[in-house]
């Protein structure tokens, strides 16, 4: 390709509208920690973690009816589908909204950043790869980011704590065996046959046991921006997110669209500067520093 075609192909509509959804997709999920936070403001973090899930089924089951998107077939398959459900729409919801309730929204805007690092060691481990060197360096960067980031108290005083974040990191962990699983299942029915039918699955599991701890909630009690928190999180995170980022990479390719992704701890940190008045402190930011370095040298490699 000439030097002239590679500047139109670059500067094409189509593919700057696929940076924009990318975009879109990054300051969405960018704000689900925030989101998280308001809503446990006004309900029990566990009411909180299964209806976001629980919530989501009536969406993503008429998305995957209309669409007719096909059922995993097989033992094997559906096992994918159930480690994919409960890791990433069900445990990771949940310990992510407890973590979020005892810790502040830039401490688990950063820890979700580590993601991609647990997904490419578990990815790893299930196609029986080795890792490179850049990969190790960059995950020992990043993971030392987040052992400042839990010691170092700073500027998040009397909003974070260790436990909170350690269940962000536990959250994180589910997050990476879901999403393995899910790509593993992906290459057989489709991303958004694996999300929808993952998202149902996990949402008729929780369903049971969200009745029975909300026995004797008040529903008319809970504050109005709780709920408006939990309706980003059911509409923008689980629905809205996905499309977007899902257009993103199949119109202008995940070599070039997923860098766009590590906009999203910058987003949360933003956010959490913004509306929940937590000061940016110097352990702070060198933490983040750390953990985006590193991941970004962990993916390289």
């Amino acid at each position: 390709m000439s030097a002239p075609a590679a500047v139109a192909d670059v500067a094409s509509p189509r593919l700057l509208l696929a940076f924009a959804m990318a975009f879109v997709s990054a300051v969405i999920w960018g704000a689900t920690p925030a989101a998280t936070a308001i809503a446990v403001a006004g309900m029990e973090p566990i009411v909180a973690g299964m209806l976001r899930t629980v919530f989501a089924v009536p969406l993503v089951l008429c998305i995957a009816l209309a669409g007719r998107l096909p059922l995993p077939t097989g033992r094997a398959a559906w096992g994918l589908l159930t480690l994919s459900g409960l890791g990433g729409f069900a445990g990771f919801t949940l310990l992510f909204t407890f973590g979020v309730a005892q810790t502040s929204t830039a401490h688990a805007g950063l820890i979700l950043a580590g993601i991609p690092l647990l997904t490419g060691l578990g990815g790893a481990i299930v196609a029986r790869q080795m890792l490179s060197r850049m990969w190790f360096l960059g995950a020992a960067i990043a993971i030392s980011g987040e052992a400042l980031l839990i010691t170092g108290r700073g500027g998040a005083a009397g909003t974070a704590s260790p436990s909170g974040d350690l269940m962000c990191i536990a959250a994180t962990f589910c997050a990476a065996v879901g999403y393995v699983s899910g790509s593993r299942l992906s290459a057989q029915i489709g991303t958004w046959a694996t999300t929808a039918w993952g998202i149902t699955l996990a949402g008729v599991l929780q369903a049971p046991l969200l009745w029975w701890f909300t026995g004797a909630t008040d529903w008319a009690a809970i504050p109005a921006p709780a709920w408006g928190g939990m309706a980003y999180l059911v509409v923008m995170a689980a629905v809205v997110g996905y499309a977007a980022w899902y257009w993103a990479l199949s119109e202008g390719g995940v070599v070039r669209v997923a860098p766009v992704q590590y906009l999203q701890p910058l987003v949360s940190l933003v956010l959490a500067v913004v509306i929940f008045s937590e000061a940016l402190s110097v352990p702070l930011i060198s933490a983040a520093v750390m953990i985006l370095t590193g991941v970004a040298l962990a993916r390289k490699g």
